[in-house]
């Protein structure tokens, strides 16, 4: 088939015609490769964007849980020291409540061996006074008339 002319010019025209629909199909070609794997790392990232989503929602739910695990471990260390305050508070009412109930004590040791130090004061000072007045009366008495005699005196019979 002859178009424009000679055999020679035919062949180059063919030759051109095929080189320039080969370059055009290979540039379609790379053109085409370039987008589809713009599109293949589209959805990649799209698949990464879910992972990480994912990833983001796991770690959100474990950081809730640490939250919560630190939330109670701090209501249980503040029932500890509203415990231990509750202890301490029993404790020390309880040492004023000993040491009042010791100091009772010694004060009324202090008190009864006071009053038993008086006692035998008194005692000592009652014994004094009788043995005074038993010196002062043994002369007395012997000096006033016994009842016998009075009795022998007045029954003459």
């Amino acid at each position: 088939m002859k178009w424009f002319g000679t055999k020679a010019f035919n062949a180059r025209l063919e030759d051109s015609v095929r080189v320039t629909v080969e370059a055009v199909l290979n540039r379609v070609l790379s053109d085409t490769q370039t987008t589809l794997g713009k599109i293949r790392s589209s959805f990649d990232v799209e698949a990464q964007i879910a992972k990480l989503r994912e990833a983001l929602e796991t770690l959100k739910i474990e950081k809730d849980r640490k939250d919560e695990d630190f939330a109670r471990k701090e209501r249980e260390i503040e029932h500890k020291v509203g415990l231990e305050q509750k202890r301490q508070e029993f404790e020390i009412s309880q040492a004023k409540r000993e040491a009042t109930v010791t100091i009772r004590e010694e004060n009324l040791k202090a008190e009864r061996e006071r009053f038993e130090a008086q006692m035998k004061f008194y005692e000592e000072q009652a014994e004094k006074r009788a043995k005074a007045l038993e010196e002062i009366i043994k002369p007395l008495l012997k000096a006033l008339p016994s009842a016998e005699i009075i009795a022998t005196v007045g029954n003459k019979g």
